[in-house]
């Protein structure tokens, strides 16, 4: 499956999962390659972090949840399942309720987004129409030339403005954290801008292109777990003792592999010597031939700031979004209506992103848990710099009690601010991204870009990123 290559020294920088992704197909590749990965802090993993007490108990500070769609969802299956992982999963289906029942708050009100094409054809506040006529408004929208747009431009344009505003929003702030009017259609919905530039219509493209949709790798389809997640119609899934799990076996993989990993070594600056690229760090400086930064842009900037500035200023240019997270544990089954959770769209009043029904998905026992974002792209409007984590906890349970008439307090807690986690794709990112690859390749410099910040935010995104990195050289 992995063609070999030459044998040569490679730096990883970044310990996260696409980091150890990137290593660990790197000496899928060539074994003999002499890898060595950098990581700033004492951990690995980066914003996976799961928490388990000792009572067996599992919170998620960051990612919970992989999806099984598309190349890349099929892709983490095999590693999942090259790693040993299979009868630890956790697996979600369409059919269960956290899977179809997602909800958005309006108006002090948590309203069922439809889920099906019955409900599509019924109107359900808060919208005034049903979603099906709102998609025939694709057809007599009219085209309009860009090379990009805003995500809410662009849906607002095809499928009208509720569409927009109770759909798309809230979406970008539940999964992106962001705001739907400066993020990129073209790099958040490839696919749709694509289809209305060539089709003139988007419903009408996907269907007169369906042949040049995202075809399934042959090779990924081989995978047994693969074809049991169709079959099975996964939706989602997860690993015991969370995420992590997937973080701490691979880790163990590639050290046994022959990586040599250093922890709390955070790359201070990169420059070139003859062919070979020079990783400067506070402990040392390594020679390598190679460099793939699976850092996150902002920190791979700094690092370039003062040898190459073209390269500096396209990957300063891209924003990240700060997240507060809070966990609140209750003694027993107290959710009346079983559901993913809900978003809240950005006209609401309100300074929480969504709040996330953890329990309904994998259940712990006699358990109530939540996961209550906030912040996110208006995190340091609402918040400040550095708000008090009792402050976030306060909004947190006033949160729940508003909304899901839990009053009393929690039992547990937990509560996080995850400082810049997200990159967030604004409109001209692609551009910003392809600039910043073809100025490596003009100016022969041995550094190839990878994880999250350039070819999808999601885990899947930052593992088949990591991998098309190693498969490129």
């Amino acid at each position: 499956m992995y063609p070999h290559r030459s044998s040569m020294s490679v730096a990883v920088l970044g310990g996260g999962v696409s980091g150890l992704a990137a290593a660990h197909y790197l000496k899928l590749v060539n074994p003999t390659s002499q890898v060595i990965l950098l990581e700033a802090s004492h951990r690995l993993g980066g914003w996976i972090k799961s928490t388990t007490f000792d009572d067996g108990i599992t919170y998620e500070e960051g990612p919970r949840t992989l999806r099984v769609v598309g190349n890349a969802g099929a892709n983490t299956l095999v590693l999942a399942e090259s790693l040993g992982l299979t009868e630890k999963i956790i697996k979600v289906d369409y059919s269960h309720p956290s899977a179809k029942n997602r909800m958005i708050r309006v108006d002090g009100q948590l309203h069922k987004l439809p889920n099906s094409l019955k409900t599509a054809l019924k109107k359900l506040p808060p919208f005034s129409k049903p979603l099906a006529i709102s998609a025939l408004s694709d057809f007599r929208a009219k085209k309009v030339h860009n090379t990009d747009e805003s995500l809410y431009s662009f849906v607002n344009r095809r499928f009208g403005s509720e569409v927009a505003k109770y759909a798309i929003d809230p979406l970008a702030r539940g999964v992106f954290a962001g705001n739907a009017r400066e993020l990129s259609v073209k790099s958040l919905a490839k696919r749709l801008h694509e289809v209305e530039q060539s089709h003139g219509s988007v419903l009408l493209g996907m269907f007169r292109d369906r042949k040049n949709s995202e075809k399934s790798d042959p090779e990924l389809l081989k995978s047994e777990l693969v074809q049991k997640a169709r079959s099975e119609k996964w939706a989602v899934w997860s690993l015991k003792g969370g995420l992590e799990t997937l973080v701490t076996t691979l880790a163990q993989k590639v050290e046994d592999s022959g990586v040599d990993i250093l922890r709390n070594t955070p790359v201070t600056n990169i420059w070139q010597s003859g062919p070979k690229l020079i990783v400067g760090t506070d402990k040392k400086q390594i020679e390598v031939d190679r460099v793939i930064s699976c850092l996150p842009s902002n920190h791979l900037s700094s690092a370039l700031e003062h040898t190459h500035k073209n390269l500096f200023k396209l990957l300063k240019s891209i924003p990240y979004a700060t997240v507060g997270v809070v966990t609140l544990e209750y003694p027993g089954q107290l959710l009346k209506e079983v559901a993913f959770g809900y978003l809240v769209p950005s006209s609401e009043p309100c300074k929480v992103l969504g709040v996330i029904f953890d329990t309904c998905t994998f259940p712990q026992g006699n358990r109530t848990i939540f996961t209550v974002m906030m912040g996110g792209y208006w995190f340091k409007e609402f918040f400040g710099e550095n708000p008090s984590q009792e402050s976030l906890l306060d909004l947190a349970q006033s949160e729940v009690r508003k909304m899901l008439k839990i009053n009393e307090l929690p039992v547990r807690f937990s509560v996080n601010i995850l400082r810049d986690c997200i990159p967030q794709y604004v409109v001209g990112h692609s551009e910003a991204v392809y600039n910043a690859r073809r100025l490596i390749k003009e100016q022969n410099i041995p550094l190839t870009l990878a994880g999250n910040s350039y070819d999808g935010v999601g885990v899947n995104d930052a593992i088949m990123s990591a991998k098309r990195a190693v498969l490129s050289q």
